[in-house]
């Protein structure tokens, strides 16, 4: 039997914050373990698949609502490896979150939390199908932000409670201080032993709490930070290839194989959705 062709797009849209939408059919590749800065939201169009979210396994299909919050660590596995899975997911801003949840809660500076990324709620799914469509079509700019802050403020208000913005002050802080290291230095390649050096712990000790409390050990956390300042290199228009060297990627090919299982598309997507005008 032959595998149905994977199609994906990918959008950007500057005037809703740089909100980011991925459409992608019959996706029959997983994902690495990553998270995202902001919140993930989408839905399950065809197809089957399992979702990894904080140590558990949640089984998905056509109609099942994602919402993952920021900094999650996830991951998605088609249970089909010939016809995969479909999906439409968002990225909205942490700013257009944390208005809707002023809106709700009449305090700044506070996130949603949802309880569990997989939601089954006819009427959410209804109204997340129409965001999708909205933002998809030639509708005003006015129609998107509205459509967008209704469905946000529905959703948070249902299936989530609110918290203040987590910060490194939250965190142990020897795994604050090498998040902090690994964020300025991401061109470099250290040795866990190197990293250990930093704290004055074993490399043993650094990768259990590191990964206890990011949810991914120190060398995919590494990559992730390189993608994401690939994905600011890219809208700015350098070439990939100049890109992979600047966040320290020794080949624009593992920049290429590292990005799409991270974002959905490749690079060169990714830039060409920066290209088009809103």
């Amino acid at each position: 039997m032959k595998t149905k062709e994977n199609k994906t797009r990918f959008l950007s849209l500057a005037k809703l914050d740089n909100l980011e939408m991925l459409v992608a059919e019959n996706i029959v590749t997983s994902s690495s373990r990553h998270t995202h800065e902001t919140l993930t939201l989408g839905v399950i169009e065809q197809g089957t698949a399992l979702l990894h979210h904080r140590g558990t396994s949640y089984p998905i299909s056509s109609g099942s609502i994602i919402a993952i919050n920021p900094d999650d660590v996830h991951a998605c596995y088609p249970e089909n490896v010939l016809s995969g899975y479909s999906q439409r997911i968002m990225y909205p801003s942490i700013a257009i979150v944390e208005q809707a949840t002023y809106e709700i809660t009449g305090k700044a500076q506070q996130l949603p939390l949802f309880r569990e990324p997989i939601i089954h709620e006819p009427k959410i799914l209804r109204q997340i199908q129409k965001l999708f469509s909205v933002i998809e079509t030639a509708s005003t700019v006015l129609e998107q932000e509205t459509r967008l802050m209704q469905t946000l403020i529905y959703l948070i208000s249902t299936q989530a409670s609110c918290s203040q913005i987590q910060s490194l002050d939250d965190e142990p802080k020897i795994v604050s201080q090498i998040r902090e290291y690994l964020d300025a230095n991401y061109i470099e390649n250290p040795t866990l032993t190197q990293l250990a050096a930093l704290t004055y712990i074993s490399p043993f000790h650094l990768s259990r709490i590191f990964s206890q409390s990011v949810g991914l050990p120190p060398h995919l956390y590494l990559i992730q930070v390189r993608v994401l300042q690939a994905k600011k290199l890219l809208s700015q228009g350098l070439a990939i290839a100049q890109v992979a060297q600047e966040v320290g990627f020794s080949h624009q090919s593992h920049l290429n194989r590292h990005f799409k299982k991270i974002v959905g598309v490749t690079p060169k997507q990714y830039q060409n959705s920066k290209n088009v005008q809103d």
